[in-house]
């Protein structure tokens, strides 16, 4: 956290039960080579039946494991462990592809999920694609067109089917199109529950009064969209406004505060429970500890989601977007789970687990198609003092 607060982390994190130990020495390492998951060219029900989220997973009332990693059509990978799952066809949830910007429900992939029971909450990153749209993008550019939003959905069957409930995270701002860059709210992570309440990253573009970064965002386990708030400094006192259904005062009220050394996507966190603390990954080109500007998947670790180490690296892999069109494949969306997790969530790792990963093979115009596939690698990261 920035230094003129550093009490006042302190004291936060102790009242959200959030504190545990910070990981001591060392970081994690992958073993062994990558494994194939799913082969969307080989396995994919539909053409465009792709990885093309971070993988989520829940282990369900019914004793099945449910992994996601989809595209605007979400499916389901099933089976009876993490290790032994199969595509199953139906549809999860799809987007409306309203029109209309205020309405937040153009594209959505669902990005992050939560399991109590038969019911699963999950959070969809939605795309609004106003390129597509002259009359309301007059340029047509993809980027300077591109609105997104967060939404919350509901599941009662045990994630064989979601609805949406509500809006959880959108700007203070309308939508104007042409804006120069896209904006708004991205790429939730997985859910984590700590105590009474759900913990969820999010990365805000610059717009206005909000700030680029990662954003923590919390809402009571019993609650619903609108009762997420978001980290503002010094607590979880900011909540957003939708400006499409109400004037909004104050904009600079309703935005998050990204939180210090997180310059990248929180992709996936996890706590730890051979070491204490939680351990995150993004991918991101950064500057390694040695100083060299480098590709790739990287890992941090904090003791109370609020403080973060800096990252390290923990993969070098040419990514989706920093391509190296000299290399085969580009990748995205790494995610950490562990098959043993006692968790129905899988939201904690021991000292091996797994590293997953969409792989996407380039063609000769260095364009990332149709065929994708979500990978996995094993990792190690023993407590201090463990021999191995």
């Amino acid at each position: 956290m920035p230094s003129r607060v550093p009490s006042v982390v302190v004291v936060v994190s102790a009242v959200l039960g959030l504190s545990g130990p910070a990981s001591a020495g060392g970081s994690p390492t992958l073993e062994g080579s990558p494994e194939t998951v799913f082969a969307s060219a080989v396995d994919g029900c539909a053409a465009w039946d792709i990885p093309d989220t971070p993988a989520r997973a829940w282990r369900g009332a019914d004793g099945l494991v449910r992994l996601v990693s989809g595209s605007e059509e979400s499916r389901a990978l099933v089976g009876p462990s993490l290790d032994d799952v199969r595509r199953a066809c139906p549809v999860l949830y799809r987007g409306g592809g309203a029109d209309d910007p205020g309405a937040h429900d153009d594209r959505a992939w669902i990005h992050a999920t939560y399991v109590e029971g038969d019911r699963v909450t999950a959070l969809a990153h939605v795309e609004y694609h106003g390129h597509l749209r002259p009359g309301v993008c007059a340029s047509t550019d993809y980027a300077a067109c591109w609105r997104n939003a967060i939404v919350e959905l509901r599941s009662d069957d045990g994630g064989r089917g979601f609805r949406r409930t509500g809006t959880v995270a959108v700007l203070p701002y309308r939508y104007t199109g042409d804006e120069g860059r896209r904006s708004g709210y991205f790429n939730p992570s997985n859910i984590l529950r700590r105590g009474d309440f759900l913990y969820v990253f999010v990365f805000a573009e610059a717009l206005g009064a909000q700030r680029r970064g990662a954003c923590l965002l919390r809402r009571p386990v019993d609650g619903g969209p609108a009762d997420w708030r978001a980290w503002d400094g010094r607590g979880f006192g900011v909540r957003f406004a939708d400006p499409d259904a109400a004037v909004v005062d104050d904009p600079a009220r309703h935005v998050c505060m990204p939180l210090a050394g997180l310059a990248s996507t929180i992709s996936s966190v996890v706590e730890s429970t051979a070491r204490g603390g939680f351990l995150a990954v993004t991918a991101a080109t950064l500057r390694d500890t040695d100083g060299v500007l480098r590709a790739g998947v990287y890992s941090t670790t904090s003791p109370d989601l609020l403080r973060w180490s800096r990252p390290r690296l923990l993969w070098e892999v040419p990514l989706l977007w920093r391509r190296d069109c000299a290399a085969p494949a580009a990748y995205a969306y790494p995610a950490l789970l562990d098959a043993d997790s006692p968790s129905a969530n899988l939201e904690t790792v021991d000292d091996r687990f797994w590293l997953y990963l969409v792989r996407m093979p380039l063609d000769d115009g260095c364009r990332a198609g149709r065929s994708r596939d979500l990978i996995r690698v094993p990792v190690s990261w023993p407590a201090p003092g463990d021999p191995r």
